[in-house]
């Protein structure tokens, strides 16, 4: 069985199947176990089934485990067409419920004065009634949207705001006794008054006509899209989405759309969805194992999808039975619950939404619960785990809180950290001292021993974690030989915590021990000692970690773009995933770039030759790199005899040098990549000839320099300080091919200039 200890990219920007399918691979056999305990998307069983794995995929979270299982789940369009015409057709005391309900959405159509029906209203937020209206005119064929007048303000006003229908949904979320009440109550304001009006009619009819059904789970998918995007949260169409929309406050102007089309339409939608992949799923957990008997020759079902805690699922699994658990633990934090919990009200009832209520009240996260929460989780899992088999957690753009909680809660539960891995999802920028940045974690633990026996007080512990903390970050930024935001720090500082069972130790004392405030003190401790923070600018409070004694190593931004280079003059052609695969590999764990650095060097070495897939420039291979190269040294002998100095070649490290009186000194590197490093090694302290130094640029790496100047202030200073000056080979060969020549032209062809690099906007080759 292999391990993995390289970040292997997503196949595709909304999935993890390429990441499952190495992992299942790696960890399983034939016929093997996964679980995953937080199912949020039918990826996993799809790839654990497509490898001839069994799998158990389940959620505390009903709404996560119905668009799950339904994804699996195939669906009669005559049958879901049916239940929808069924319930549009039935009756309201004066009408069908579909007439009813788009009543409650009818305007006028300013071009023919005929009634029609709105697809949606436009409200700023504080007004009382809505601003505009869009509308769709049948008789006429005319639509757009127009300000609302006092016809639409009395529709709107027919909708009692605290009728039944509201304490009908209110109940449902949360009864009068229940803690959430008063907060379910502040999350209906989400919706106005006929929406909610609207919402409630549907579910209440849906239930009514169909509960027991084979259509009412799929109609439950298409109520809640309704719910979704039936709020106050969502902006007008062809508006930017507001951010304050994740945190549960209103943007200045949202929409209110007509929530029977919505249904309409999300139900045309499901009805009319690709054919789902032949899945049969079992009933139970217990079928996955032992499948009942059958008179059918149909292949016994080896996956099951279900609402279920891991507290109830654990005792269903047989000991030692899982060999992979694959799994995104759960968010923390009102913005990420408050609206599933109250969803799982509407749709399920308060029992239901009475178990996200821990996840639902908190303001804040609170770390501690988590930690403890999570701690059970895996005690249980730990139970049900194979001798040789894997926990893997991943995460998307979660903080450094996540991965310190998740590690100790591990660590709880005596299992053994084997590898943390961290893939920047952003530009990899400078940072507050000890913030983190958008990425992907994964991070993999098998089975543990208990603390081992030795004592350790709390003082000894904090001391060994300060040691520990401090040889971490040092090995990081001796391997990257570049300086690192702290997130790159923070992952292999709280790796070498784990696998030297401090983190454990921690959670074994009784005396408080924080790891975070000791890893903090212990580096503070060495700054301008063994570590050095290079700030970004003085009006900011951001920094890049280095340190005080620097390795004499290529720099990891410029074995990233060497490693981009090889790998593509390696293959013909290379898809954009393979492509990535292969850079990672060669740069595991604390290495693992950032994928806009990649982009870059593929981009400024490689042509795309079709969709995602990449091959290298002809001009880029090596020898008619290095044939362009000894053109350019030759233009600058060339030149230099032409302008009357003596030319020397490759003296004090330079390519070339132009000596006049012995004084007069213009030194040249030609650079065909973008490894400056070797321009900060040729200042010599002991020079005392001023020296004009200029860097012959390969126009083909012009956009990668400049997004090295851009992200790389460490770079920009000491160039700017030993005045280097850059000049593109083209703008060289067209110098050399005039018939007259002065020195004063090499100024007009000069550019980038670094002294000017605080302007990241202004970094352009002229």
């Amino acid at each position: 069985m292999s391990s993995v200890d390289y970040f292997i990219p997503d196949a595709e920007a909304d999935t993890t199947a390429h990441a499952i399918a190495a992992y299942i691979d790696a960890y399983t056999d034939s016929d093997g176990l996964i679980v995953d305990p937080f199912c949020q998307s039918a990826t996993i069983v799809l790839e654990a089934l497509k490898a001839g794995r069994r799998v158990v995929a389940v959620n505390f979270n009903p709404l996560d485990a119905l668009r799950t299982r339904l994804a699996l789940t195939a669906v009669s369009t005559r049958e879901l067409t049916a239940a929808v015409t069924r319930l549009a057709d039935s009756p309201k005391p004066t009408a069908t419920l579909r007439e009813h309900l788009q009543r409650l959405y009818r305007t006028t159509c300013p071009h023919c004065s005929r009634e029609t029906i709105a697809d949606y209203f436009v409200w700023e937020r504080g007004d009382e009634l809505p601003k505009q209206v869009h509308y769709r005119c049948p008789a006429c064929g005319e639509e757009g949207i127009r300000d609302c007048d006092e016809r639409d303000a009395g529709v709107f006003n027919k909708v009692q705001p605290r009728g039944l229908h509201y304490w009908y949904v209110l109940d449902r979320v949360a009864r009068e006794q229940d803690k959430g009440r008063k907060f379910a109550a502040s999350l209906l304001d989400l919706y106005t008054s006929r929406n909610l009006y609207v919402l409630s009619n549907l579910v209440l009819k849906v239930e009514d006509l169909f509960s027991g059904s084979a259509v009412h789970d799929f109609l439950r998918l298409a109520l809640l899209q309704c719910l979704e995007l039936g709020s106050k949260l969502n902006v007008p169409p062809d508006e930017p989405a507001s951010p304050t929309a994740s945190h549960l406050r209103l943007p200045p102007r949202f929409v209110e759309r007509n929530v029977w089309q919505l249904f309409e339409e999300a139900a045309r939608q499901l009805a009319q969805r690709p054919s789902v992949p032949a899945v049969t799923l079992a009933a139970n957990v217990q079928d996955v194992f032992s499948p009942p008997p059958t008179e059918q020759a149909s292949e016994p079902a080896r996956a099951f999808v279900g609402h279920s805690s891991v507290r109830k699922l654990a005792p269903q699994l047989p000991a030692g039975s899982v060999d992979l658990v694959w799994t995104r633990p759960p968010m923390l934090g009102r913005e990420h619950w408050a609206l599933p919990y109250l969803w799982t009200g509407w749709l399920y009832g308060h029992e239901e939404s009475a178990l996200l209520w821990p996840l639902a009240k908190q303001r804040s996260p609170d770390w501690s619960w988590y930690l403890q929460a999570m701690r059970t989780t895996l005690l249980a899992l730990r139970r049900v785990l194979a001798a040789d088999g894997r926990i893997v957690f991943f995460g998307r753009d979660r903080g450094l809180a996540y991965h310190e909680a998740v590690c100790l809660a591990t660590e709880g539960a005596t299992l053994r950290l084997e590898n943390a891995l961290y893939h920047s999802s952003e530009s990899e920028v400078a940072t507050e001292p000890y913030a983190g940045l958008r990425g992907d974690y994964r991070v993999t633990w098998a089975l543990g021993t208990s603390t081992p026996p030795w004592p350790m007080s709390a003082d000894e512990l904090a001391a060994k974690v300060r040691q520990v903390a401090v040889i971490a970050a040092e090995e990081t930024l001796q391997q990257c030989a570049e300086p690192a935001s702290f997130v790159r720090l923070h992952c292999h500082i709280w790796e070498a915590l784990a696998q030297q069972g401090l983190l454990q130790r921690i959670m074994s004392i009784e005396e408080p021990v924080s790891p975070q405030k000791q890893v903090q003190a212990a580096l503070e401790e060495e700054v301008d000692h063994i570590f050095v923070q290079l700030w970004e600018s003085e009006q900011d409070h951001r920094c890049w970690w280095w340190l005080a004694q620097p390795p004499d190593t290529p720099p990891l931004s410029e074995r990233v773009e060497r490693s981009v280079n090889e790998t593509l003059e390696a293959v013909e052609t290379i898809g954009t995933t393979d492509f990535t695969l292969a850079i990672n590999k060669h740069f595991p764990g604390v290495l693992t770039p950032d994928m806009e650095w990649v982009v870059a060097c593929l981009k400024s070495y490689g042509q795309q030759v079709g969709p995602a897939c990449w091959s290298l420039r002809q001009e880029e291979r090596r020898g008619q790199r290095a044939k362009a190269r000894e053109v350019t040294l030759g233009h600058l002998q060339a030149l230099g005899h032409r302008l009357g100095y003596d030319v020397h070649l490759g003296a004090e490290g330079f390519d070339v040098q132009w000596v006049q009186a012995e004084k007069d000194v213009l030194a040249f590197v030609v650079l065909d990549s973008t490894a400056l490093s070797r321009l900060l090694a040729l200042q010599s302290p002991d020079d005392s000839t001023a020296k004009r130094k200029i860097v012959i640029v390969a126009e083909a790496r012009q956009q990668l320099l400049r997004l090295k100047l851009a992200r790389s202030m460490w770079l920009r200073k000491p160039l700017a300080e030993q005045g280097w000056q850059f000049i593109k080979d083209a703008d060289l060969q067209d110098w050399a091919s005039h018939e007259k020549i002065a020195l004063a032209d090499l100024d007009s062809f000069v550019g980038l200039d670094l002294l000017e690099a605080r302007d990241r906007t202004q970094l352009a080759l002229i």
